[in-house]
């Protein structure tokens, strides 16, 4: 349904959940590059690890279209990045530093990848 306004047709959870996943990755990748791009705080000494930001968000951009080539792993790869991303925004969540109030941003997406990812609709479509 949340991509019929936008196509026009009809698109399953396991695609809709693999779209969202990807486009997760992507503000991951988006991000971590802000955060080479700006100065980091001296002050406190701590760098965010900037580099695994990337990594994992690639792999995230990589894992569902290996999902759609027939890789039934893969699947079981983005659910853990999913999962690894809400651990990681709960772990924000405690930090008081305001340059990591943008993991907690795009944990809503992984929210959604999951939602649509985890339902039997979807295994039944991976399994078809």
């Amino acid at each position: 349904m949340l991509f019929k306004f936008l196509t026009g047709k009809e698109i399953g959870h396991l695609q809709t959940g693999l779209i969202l996943s990807q486009f997760g990755g992507f503000l991951i990748v988006f991000t971590a590059l802000l955060f080479m791009s700006s100065p980091n705080d001296v002050t406190t000494g701590a760098e965010p690890p900037v580099m695994i930001f990337v990594i994992a968000g690639l792999i995230k951009m990589v894992a569902p279209i290996l999902v759609g080539k027939g890789i039934k792993i893969a699947f079981w790869l983005v659910v853990a990045l999913s999962v690894l991303k809400l651990v990681e925004c709960v772990l924000a969540t405690i930090d008081p530093n305001p340059e990591f109030a943008w993991i907690i941003g795009t944990g809503i997406i992984e929210v959604g990848a999951l939602i649509y990812l985890l339902n039997p609709k979807a295994r039944a479509e991976l399994n078809a």
